[in-house]
């Protein structure tokens, strides 16, 4: 049995159609107590496979308390197998922000505008 994880993971509202492929983003502030928290490649990450719309999020610097939230929002093709078309990816634009309720809303507002 795993051991209980000391912070509970974000809430996030995901709207139909979307699935979370990653989600390493915690219910607790970016500080230099809790950076560790947020020391990952990719905090969450998300895909819509019916309009290939797709976004990644990080905290850069990785870990530093002082960071910023960072989202790249992409478009990517999939073939009739559902396997993502290679070279596909088209850059949509970044987002970035020092405050996780306003990159917590601009992943919510992505998902249910595309």
């Amino acid at each position: 049995m795993r051991p209980k994880l000391q912070y509970n993971l974000q809430p996030i509202r995901v709207p139909s159609g979307w699935t979370v492929t990653i989600n390493n983003l915690f219910e607790v502030e970016l500080t230099p107590e809790t950076s560790d928290w947020f020391a990952c490649s990719v905090l969450l990450g998300g895909v819509r496979r019916s309009s290939g719309h797709c976004f990644d999020s990080r905290v850069e610097p990785e870990g530093d308390p002082n960071g910023e939230f960072v989202i790249d929002f992409l478009k990517i093709d999939y073939d009739q197998r559902g396997k993502p078309v290679k070279n596909s990816e088209v850059f949509l634009g970044e987002f970035r922000t020092k405050s996780k309720i306003e990159f917590i809303k601009k992943i919510e507002s992505f998902m249910i505008e595309s």
